[in-house]
């Protein structure tokens, strides 16, 4: 999916609304990846929260909502339908990682924690690759005043209707740029998971009812 990786041992894979329904698959079994070791799966139970871990077992991680590794054996997969997938790797080392971000995620300041894990882990951030996949756009995502200080001015556009759209991808990407990351390696689908009815899954559009989408980094050592 992403082919601006640097290090040719780590692969993304983002398994849309597409993958779910050409495969005739109503729910999410993790067991149905056949193309990964499912004993090496590293899936955080995410909660909106600004948690992330860094390790190098298996396992699933309550409450948290990013997962990295140095283990090349490591699978590290999260859900989403409307929130950023947020793919990390390393440009040649063994270590990569991706989080879950919607709105919640970001004003709690999960890229900062991100940020913090890497450097506990003396990764410097020159060194990463990013990737933010398929996700609600600015087009879409649209908010009330009760929540609109949550969100920097400069992401925001009013309505009419009394409302705001917020541009959530370009809230990330500065975050990013700013605690230093370099802004050439940072990469956005522009896909609106929103807007896309027949190729991504939303909450905001379908509600309670819509099912996940599962994105996915490992190395393919």
């Amino acid at each position: 999916m992403f082919q601006n990786i640097r290090n040719s041992l780590i692969n993304i894979k983002f398994f849309s609304k597409k993958f779910f329904i050409q495969n005739n698959i109503d729910k999410i079994d993790f067991s149905l990846f056949k193309e990964y070791d499912q004993k090496h799966f590293l899936i955080p139970n995410q909660t909106h929260s600004n948690n992330i871990i860094f390790s190098n077992n298996p396992g699933q991680i309550d409450n948290c909502d990013g997962v990295f590794t140095s283990n090349p054996k490591i699978v590290c997969m999260i859900k989403v339908a409307d929130c950023m997938p947020i793919f990390f790797a390393h440009q040649y080392k063994f270590f990569y990682g991706v989080i879950h971000a919607g709105w919640k995620g970001l004003s709690k300041g999960i890229l900062k924690n991100t940020s913090i894990l890497l450097k506990e882990n003396k990764i410097k951030f020159n060194e990463i690759d990013i990737y933010i996949g398929p996700s609600i756009q600015k087009c879409c995502f649209e908010v009330s005043r009760d929540i609109i200080d949550q969100f920097p001015f400069w992401s925001i556009r009013p309505k009419k209707s009394g409302k705001f759209m917020v541009n959530l991808q370009k809230i990330a990407f500065e975050e990013l740029r700013f605690v230093g990351f370099d802004e050439k390696r940072i990469k956005i689908s522009s896909d609106c998971s929103f807007c896309k009815n027949n190729n991504y899954y939303s909450y905001r559009r379908d509600g309670d009812k819509t099912r996940r989408m599962i994105g996915v980094i490992t190395s393919e050592a």
